[in-house]
């Protein structure tokens, strides 16, 4: 108070004004306070509801796979002999070549030679004509083909669940079979009017 006694009027009035401010603050903040909620009370908690009702949901999904079909198809095989050709042009054409080169002396020796193993070998190519064969006998071959087999499944996509919750009847959609209880999460704060 002597202070106070020493200042001046308008000193005295800011002093005692701010001395109010100061004790108000607390005040004012308590009634403040008294209106916000205090979240660590009213956490969220789970409750359960009784289910009333569940019905799948459907989903209709195609899927293409790949099979192999396999079957047996009559075919006709022919087999051709060729009366052993080269053998035969060969064995002719030495033995002709043989004969050329025996008959007659001289320098012309070595042509009849070559004249008689051509002449030769083309008998021999004709006997192997004479003795060639084709042969066809009947069989079964088997045969594949890739087909694609379409097809369409049913499957649960879902579930629409029925539930009550005090006294009122609430849907949802579920990705499994709640079974005869729900959870529920509830959240919990006051409504200020």
């Amino acid at each position: 108070m002597y202070l106070l006694d020493k200042l001046g009027s308008s000193k005295k009035v800011m002093i005692t004004t701010f001395a109010a401010l100061v004790t108000a603050i607390p005040v004012a903040n308590a009634d403040h306070n008294r209106y916000k909620t205090n979240t660590a009370n009213f956490d969220d908690f789970v409750i359960k509801a009784k289910v009333v009702n569940v019905t799948p949901v459907y989903k209709y999904v195609t899927v293409n796979t790949p099979t192999e079909h396999c079957y047996k198809e009559r075919a006709t095989y022919t087999k051709y002999y060729d009366g052993d050709r080269n053998g035969r042009m060969l064995l002719g054409g030495l033995i002709g070549g043989v004969i050329g080169n025996n008959i007659g002396h001289g320098k012309s020796r070595k042509a009849r030679a070559v004249v008689g193993a051509l002449i030769g070998s083309q008998i021999g190519s004709s006997i192997a004509d004479n003795h060639a064969y084709a042969s066809q006998h009947t069989g079964y071959e088997t045969r594949c083909e890739v087909q694609h087999v379409s097809e369409t499944k049913k499957e649960i996509a879902g579930y629409d669940v029925s539930y009550r919750f005090r006294g009122r009847i609430f849907t949802t959609q579920m990705p499994y079979h709640p079974g005869r209880r729900i959870k529920l999460n509830v959240s919990v704060s006051p409504v200020i009017n």
